[in-house]
């Protein structure tokens, strides 16, 4: 799977000055969890990260072209949660290496699992609200996590941990960003991800489209290997 392969490599080179701390991945560093979202009142948060009006943008990519995801890691860009006082731009961004698992069917359903993920994983402390539609994560933070030392590396870690618990995941990478303008850019790259997801989703679902007149041809034309797919997907029928 390397529909994704070129917003990687343009996310990691646009990131990679911006990087302020790197962790690498550790079990036993992580945060206690609940099993369901937990509600977070005004009055217990210290802040909130891509609320109040800042912008915000999350989205994930996997790929089976290994030196793209050479490990496990934490990266953050900008500050750490104890060093924000106020509500800042966010932006959370997800890199999986995984195995060539197989035909175009197969891989779909993997990636739709591997994401999943970020619905079922729930820090103490850190309430996520995700909007599917705009690609958007606000997470609310709340004062008692805060004096209990909660920071991206625990968050990173909580969320590495899930993702590995798929035996198709080889490697994951994500990225905290806060307070960058480079957020506002990468809301761009996510409403690419979501219409590359798209158009697979179309393909797979074994529609017969006319390329000509389709909406999701400038996404053909552009991904690499998409028309490939597609072609290949109408003459097995």
């Amino acid at each position: 799977m390397e529909l994704f392969d070129g917003i990687i490599r343009e996310t990691t080179e646009n990131t990679a000055a911006l990087i302020s701390k790197t962790w690498d991945f550790d079990a036993a560093d992580t945060w206690e969890c609940s099993e369901r979202s937990e509600l977070i009142m005004q009055r217990d948060q210290a802040f909130e990260l891509g609320g109040s009006g800042t912008s915000s943008a999350n989205f994930t990519c996997v790929t089976t072209t290994q030196d793209l995801v050479l490990k496990d890691e934490v990266v953050l860009c900008g500050r750490d949660l104890p060093e924000l006082s106020g509500d800042v731009s966010f932006a959370r961004i997800v890199f999986l290496g995984v195995k060539d698992i197989g035909d175009e069917d197969a891989a779909h359903a993997a990636i739709q699992q591997m994401e999943f993920v970020r619905y079922h994983v729930h820090p103490k402390g850190y309430m996520v609200r995700v909007s599917a539609e705009s690609n958007q994560e606000r997470v609310r933070v709340s004062k008692d996590a805060l004096s209990r030392g909660l920071s991206f590396r625990q968050i990173g870690n909580t969320y590495i941990k899930a993702y590995k618990e798929n035996e198709n995941v080889l490697a994951v990478r994500i990225i905290f960003l806060t307070d960058q303008d480079i957020i506002k850019e990468l809301n761009s790259k996510a409403n690419s991800v979501f219409d590359i997801t798209n158009a697979l989703s179309h393909i797979l679902d074994g529609i017969d489209l006319d390329c000509e007149h389709c909406d999701l041809k400038a996404v053909c034309d552009e991904v690499e290997g998409m028309r490939e797919m597609h072609l290949g997907k109408k003459g097995k029928k």
